[in-house]
């Protein structure tokens, strides 16, 4: 009898930490979106009118809502045990035999599922929404020439090609120039192309010019993209788990000093992505052990500015990490969890105490 209220009572606390971290997720989302949407509103023209605006926004709000992941996962669980706290459940459960890490624990299997179920779709969907709504906005913001012109140039062989933006593997404003013996024999132009393995595929907006007659008037041409041109630094946070396992083994070995800076940055999204789930595991585990402490008696408002605090020095505190362990070339994977390490050691001390 007392097995099976304890499976009630342990039920009870993941469901409840669960509903409630996903309603404070889907709380930051919307104000994000509604945030996102104003900002967007600067950017208006004929050809990305108001509703372009809200596609964008509303395509780009499910993997954008990852940057609240971890605050919504924590402030819901340091609420979810603050009201079973005040409604005794907790006194049940510590009574029956179950220690704080254990209860703490129990409760965390509700906010858990949410990151690992949110973490597969985004993998599997989120992320390619997000992308495409990022090309189509740049496709209306360059017809309207809202879009900012910063122009780059790659070279492959006797070809150049040049963009002013890159999203995903769409390059926008493009001019190829194909030469031979330091004479130019043909130019393309054209709105935007597809950066296809080592082809350029580009869009129907094609306009061939030949200076000898002669040349390649399809609409593809033969380039091999640089990885470091293909995807800025800007856009590493963007690209799937399986190309950021790609572009690492494609840059091991020895290399220029600008590689091994864009390889970091690499290991930074690959190992943050990776150990996600632990830090979030990690500071539920460290903010959960003040409910049986000294907030034990706190008002919910407390508990609520102590994880709204304490989420963001954490935060803080792991990106200064990550940032100390680049500047001196140091395992990028230290960096990454020696803030969770961390807390989990104090986590162990804490706990002894209560």
């Amino acid at each position: 009898m007392a097995g099976d209220l304890m499976k009630i009572f342990n039920k009870y606390l993941i469901k409840r930490s669960f509903f409630i971290s996903f309603f404070i997720f889907t709380i930051f989302a919307l104000l994000d979106l509604v945030f996102n949407f104003i900002s967007e509103l600067e950017n208006l023209s004929d050809a990305y009118n108001f509703l372009s605006a809200l596609n964008y926004v509303f395509l780009s709000l499910p993997h954008n809502a990852m940057n609240f992941l971890e605050g919504a996962c924590l402030l819901g669980i340091m609420i979810s045990l603050g009201i079973s706290h005040q409604e005794g459940n907790l006194n049940v459960l510590r009574s029956s035999g179950k220690s704080p890490i254990q209860i703490i624990l129990i409760s965390a299997i509700g906010p858990m599922i949410l990151v690992f179920s949110f973490l597969i779709i985004d993998e599997l969907s989120f992320r390619e929404i997000h992308l495409n709504s990022q090309i189509e906005k740049s496709l209306k913001l360059n017809s309207s020439q809202k879009i900012s012109s910063n122009t780059q140039w790659v070279k492959d062989g006797s070809s150049l090609i040049s963009y002013t933006n890159i999203t995903g593997d769409t390059i926008f404003n493009v001019k190829f120039v194909k030469s031979a013996s330091n004479k130019a024999l043909y130019f393309k132009t054209a709105n935007s192309a597809k950066i296809n393995k080592s082809t350029i595929i580009f869009d129907k907006t094609l306009k061939f010019h030949s200076f000898d007659g002669q040349g390649n008037a399809e609409v593809f041409e033969d380039f091999l993209f640089p990885l470091v041109a293909k995807v800025s630094f800007k856009d590493i946070e963007n690209l799937s788990f399986e190309d950021l396992r790609k572009y690492r083994s494609l840059l091991e070995g020895k290399l220029l000093k600008e590689d091994q800076l864009f390889k970091m940055h690499l290991d930074k999204s690959f190992y943050k992505r990776i150990f996600y789930p632990f830090s979030i595991l990690a500071i539920i585990i460290f903010f959960g052990s003040f409910i049986f402490s000294s907030l034990r008696d706190s008002s919910p408002a407390s508990r609520i500015v102590l994880a709204v605090v304490g989420g963001f020095v954490y935060k803080v505190i792991q990106d200064f990490s990550i940032s100390f362990f680049i500047s001196f070339s140091y395992p990028i994977l230290i960096g990454v969890i020696a803030p969770a390490v961390l807390l989990l050691i104090t986590s162990i001390y804490l706990y002894k105490k209560i």
